[in-house]
């Protein structure tokens, strides 16, 4: 009990860091990324391996696309170990439908003041909501 939420805190705040860091310098470096990683030890489960057949996914889309940065695939790799195959899953899922709102948001705000939307947005903000609904109500 103690070591889930030791891990949760400590992931949290990586990806409260990580978010920041990806909002001012589209960058997310990588020793974000080993830290989670790192933390996956706190609550290791075997079967959560399976987690990275999501990330394996989620890279492919990267490739394909040329839309998704390398650290977002790297982070989420490392959460896909700590979340596991469904939590990874459902992190991802959260993540995107959190970010299709506020795109959507967004759009029709600029478009209302006859501004311009942004067609990227940083990810791990994204991904750090989607972690905590996934965390939390999962």
């Amino acid at each position: 009990m103690i070591g889930s939420v030791v891990q949760f805190a400590a992931i949290s705040i990586l990806l409260g860091i990580g978010s920041v860091m990806d909002i001012k310098t589209r960058e997310i470096p990588n020793w974000i990324s080993v830290f989670v990683a790192l933390f996956a030890v706190i609550n290791f489960r075997p079967e959560n391996l399976w987690g990275l057949v999501v990330a394996a996914v989620f890279f492919v889309t990267a490739l394909v696309t040329g839309k998704i940065g390398g650290g977002d695939v790297k982070l989420i790799t490392a959460l896909s170990v700590v979340c596991g195959l469904w939590g990874s899953f459902s992190l991802l899922l959260f993540a995107q439908t959190a970010m299709l709102i506020f795109y959507a948001g967004n759009y029709f705000f600029c478009k209302i003041y006859g501004k311009t939307a942004s067609k990227t947005l940083p990810f791990v903000p994204f991904i750090f909501i989607g972690y905590l609904v996934t965390k939390i109500f999962f």
